[in-house]
């Protein structure tokens, strides 16, 4: 049976997240949620890096900035969270 999307609920129950935004460097936003687990007795983590990637550059240049900076993002975490 086919599902519509504007018949289709879903409910969440409430929780808390504590949301960090990098300040502003060249225009580039990084963000982290942390959020408890719903199920289990964990922390979950979701990282964000933001990169623009200009006309004539290539994909992949970004792609690699864009993990570099993920990278120092979540060595930093580790250390904040002591893991």
């Amino acid at each position: 049976m086919a599902t519509r999307h504007d018949q289709l609920t879903i409910h969440h129950p409430p929780t808390t997240t504590t949301n960090y935004t990098t300040r502003p460097l060249d225009d580039l936003l990084d963000r982290v949620v942390v959020r408890p687990s719903g199920t289990e007795p964990k922390l979950k983590c979701y990282c964000e890096v933001v990169m623009p990637v200009a006309v004539d550059e290539p994909v992949e240049v970004a792609r690699r900035a864009a993990a570099k900076r993920l990278e120092n993002i979540k060595t930093d975490l580790r250390g904040v969270l002591g893991i």
